[in-house]
């Protein structure tokens, strides 16, 4: 009786092993249905975006010295010593405002000073007394006139001179820099100062040829605020013809405001200038626009659940978008990822 279950277990197996071989050899002769052909019937996944209408703006970032809008080096016409400095760096002065005072006794100073401070003492002098006699008819007005024309003509040359041993700003603004030391020779081959005006800003970069192309005077500057502060906002001032023949950069030159004094003089800052600003640019995601191998460009537009390659015109690009001058319209929906298994005319799921 054992014997017969045994031989029946072991015929059961068989039968089924001989099932399944029948089976596997049934199925090898026939192909699975691969990716390619789930997604010809089903669909490619996409991502899809929408062509829309607006404000479209493109900057160029560029890397600017800040200057001072008007700034002057202060030097003396003479060489000699420091009797006083007035002000010290970072101080706010008016135009005319006396920084540093000479010596006028200093001997490499004082000769030309004290001849015309005797030239003009002594016409004074004369001008006193002749306006005495005046009074009393002993001269005639002409005569007056004369020595009044002498006095003006002595007294400004005194104050030619007063002027080069008394250093003033010749502009309201700040002092960024005093070389001076109360005590000290100065000499004119070096600056006592430099004052320049820091409510507004100079900016001078260099850019390349491809960026001059779009810059043009006038167009807006924005340079991002420090430490949260607000943006400064100005303009381009100057756009220069010619690339500089070491580097074959171009340089140009922009004025932005201050605010705070945020921009330092000397330092260099990021500034951003608006080459591009369209209020109802026709316009869609960046990632939407594909390169054909002979430079041209298409997108693909869904209709009817399917990518149709169009091709498009463009005039521009920023981070994150690309204006359209044709090929699409507004509310057209394309494709912006899945394009590895994409061809025109491909069902596409998104």
């Amino acid at each position: 009786m054992k014997k017969f279950i045994y031989l029946a277990i072991v015929v059961v197996f068989l039968v089924a092993v001989f099932m399944r071989i029948n089976a596997i050899s049934s199925l090898a002769g026939k192909e699975a249905p691969g990716i390619d052909q789930y997604y010809r019937e089903n669909g490619i996944p996409v991502e899809a975006g929408t062509v829309s209408r607006g404000e479209f703006l493109v900057f160029c970032r560029v890397n600017a010295q800040v200057l001072g809008l008007k700034q002057t080096e202060i030097v003396t016409q003479v060489a000699a010593k420091i009797l006083r400095v007035h002000h010290e760096v970072g101080d706010k002065v008016r135009a005319d405002e006396v920084i540093v005072s000479l010596d006028k006794e200093d001997p490499r100073s004082s000769a030309q000073y004290r001849q015309l401070k005797a030239v003009y003492e002594t016409t004074l002098l004369s001008y006193q007394r002749t306006l005495e006699l005046k009074e009393s008819g002993a001269v005639s007005q002409s005569e007056l006139d004369q020595i009044k024309m002498k006095l003006d003509v002595d007294r400004a040359n005194l104050e030619n001179v007063v002027e080069l041993v008394s250093l003033s700003s010749p502009l309201d603004g700040v002092i960024l820099d005093i070389n001076a030391r109360e005590g000290e020779l100065v000499t004119p081959a070096k600056p006592v100062a430099v004052v320049a005006r820091t409510d507004r800003v100079r900016l001078v970069a260099e850019v390349s040829e491809s960026d001059i192309q779009g810059i043009r005077v006038g167009q807006k500057v924005i340079v991002n605020g420090v430490q949260g502060s607000e943006s400064n906002t100005g303009k381009v001032t100057k756009v220069s013809l010619n690339a500089n023949p070491r580097t074959g950069l171009f340089r140009i030159e922009m004025e932005v405001e201050n605010r705070d004094s945020a921009l330092r003089i000397g330092t260099y800052t990021s500034a951003q200038v608006e080459v591009i600003r369209d209020p109802q640019a026709l316009y869609t995601d960046l990632r939407a626009l594909q390169e054909n191998p002979d430079g041209t460009y298409y997108m693909y537009v869904i209709s009817e659940g399917r990518a149709v390659k169009k091709p498009v015109e463009i005039s521009g690009m920023n981070d994150d978008y690309v204006r359209i001058v044709s090929g699409v319209s507004e509310n057209d929906r394309v494709v912006t990822s899945g394009f590895t298994r994409l061809s025109d005319n491909a069902k596409v799921l998104f």
